[in-house]
């Protein structure tokens, strides 16, 4: 199974058809597997056409992020703490500027 080529159909709105033989062994693949609700074609034109994603299959491209760029969920997480932290150092940095201010 390659996960690849299941991002590569998540990318693209469905349904997608394939007519490449290696493209239509892929999603062979991925319907054996449960990833994919795929209709096949029968010879002579031997297309594939992906109708959806299963459950297991948006499961297993949670499982397997794409290394190239970072999950939007763990981006909002980092620029929060990000955040977080910058306002807890200004705020310490502040407080050593006036450590004797009294706060009334």
């Amino acid at each position: 199974m390659s996960i690849e080529f299941l991002r590569q159909v998540a990318a693209t709105p469905l349904p997608k058809s394939y007519t490449n033989t290696r493209d239509v062994d892929a999603v062979k693949i991925l319907r054996q597997a449960g990833l994919v609700i795929a209709m096949l074609d029968s010879p002579p034109e031997g297309g594939a056409r992906v109708i959806a994603i299963t459950d297991k299959g948006r499961a297993e491209l949670l499982r397997f992020p794409c290394p190239e760029r970072p999950s939007p969920i763990v981006h909002k997480q980092k620029a929060s703490w990000l955040q977080w932290a910058t306002r807890r150092a200004h705020s310490a940095m502040k407080k050593e500027e006036h450590p004797h201010r009294d706060p009334s």
